[in-house]
């Protein structure tokens, strides 16, 4: 299982460099969301086989995601809590958007290792802190007007606001924010949703200025069904709740755990 992980990782940590405090400049608050209901969706995660030197099947299952999004006294909250099966490793992607202070608070835990990142608007500008087990980084990225967190992002292509072109968005997993180019897709033919209703699905892509993608979220109406991250990487597919929950057996203690400092 470990190398599923640290496959996942590969792809993402060659970018995870130290990035020195850029000139100070007055913070440009990120664009307002769109009000929505609460959320909770549950997804598969799966990995190529063809990644892992193995021919059949074509993806494996190496885990479970949630996606929820609530209002917790008055506050805006999604998160992302990812589980991965057979070596106890869980990752959570929490975002707060206050008014005027928007948080982000990324956590890895695995045994005896583990990474937190947390990322809040000030006036200076996008205040970072990443520790690990002996070692704290702290750094302030200015703020290009209009910039969105991932979720934050996500949740104005479900609601239909994203429109194509050029933005930017905070990667947290690079700790620094990327310029991407927006594409929107709709298939030639209605999909069933969860309820089995007929709608439009629409594909909305992120590509990097190297032609590489930074994230692909496929919905059906206002749902989320897929989620590619990065290129030929780990994908997340949408299931029932109790398909989830009989999956869940298959993670270790630490991500059987309810989430905790929520």
């Amino acid at each position: 299982m470990d190398r599923i992980f640290f496959y996942w990782l590969a792809l993402l940590l060659p970018l995870c460099v130290t990035v020195p405090p850029e000139p100070r400049r007055c913070a440009a608050e990120p664009a307002a969301l769109p009000v929505a209901e609460a959320v909770e969706e549950w997804f598969v995660l799966e990995l190529p086989t063809a990644e892992l030197g193995q021919r059949r099947p074509s993806v494996e299952e190496v885990g479970l995601a949630t996606l929820r999004r609530r209002s917790i006294e008055g506050v805006e909250q999604a998160e992302w809590d990812l589980r991965f099966f057979g070596d106890d490793t869980r990752v959570s992607h929490v975002e707060r958007w206050v008014e005027g202070a928007p948080r982000l608070s990324w956590r890895e835990w695995r045994p005896r290792s583990g990474r937190t990142l947390s990322a809040e608007l000030g006036p200076a500008g996008l205040a970072l802190v990443e520790s690990g087990q002996r070692t704290a980084l702290r750094t302030i990225l200015s703020i290009p007007e209009g910039m969105l967190f991932p979720i934050a992002l996500l949740e104005r292509a479900r609601a239909g606001v994203l429109a194509s072109g050029r933005m930017r968005w905070f990667d947290p997993l690079a700790r620094g924010i990327e310029t991407v180019s927006v594409s929107i897709a709709f298939a030639r033919e209605t999909r069933p949703d969860s309820t089995g209703e007929h709608v439009l699905e629409r594909r909305v892509g992120l590509q990097r200025d190297d032609g590489t993608l930074a994230a692909e979220w496929t919905f059906r109406g206002r749902e989320l069904w897929c989620v590619h991250w990065q290129s030929g990487g780990l994908n997340a597919r949408r299931v029932h709740a109790a398909d989830w929950e009989a999956r869940l057996a298959r993670c270790g203690p630490q991500a059987k755990l309810a989430p905790s400092g929520r």
